[in-house]
């Protein structure tokens, strides 16, 4: 007797949508992959492929720029968080900051 598996074709946003809903939630990944009928195999072929990418979409941060200079020799404020802003006071490479904000 032959047991047919259904074999399920996703996209590239389903898959890393599966990815970040593994990411936030609390199951093992043998779990996760009975919860959503995937094979343990394709989920770390699909983690391997796809993880760099989703990191690079979440490690953007939105930059707002005001008009109303507080300090004549600040070039640049940026608020990372609620405690924690980092203030340029001259232009720098986009590079410089990238590494700054990255870390």
């Amino acid at each position: 007797m032959e047991h047919s598996i259904k074999v399920y074709r996703r996209t590239e946003s389903q898959i890393t949508s599966l990815l970040k809903k593994y990411e936030q939630g609390k199951h093992t990944v043998q779990q996760f992959c009975k919860i959503h009928k995937i094979h343990r195999a394709t989920f770390y072929n699909w983690r391997n492929k796809y993880s760099q990418e989703i990191k690079k979409h979440e490690a953007f941060i939105p930059v707002q720029f005001n008009d109303v200079a507080v300090d004549s020799s600040l070039f640049a404020e940026i608020e990372l968080s609620a405690s924690m802003k980092v203030k340029l006071f001259h232009k720098v490479d986009s590079s410089y900051i990238k590494a700054l904000v990255l870390r």
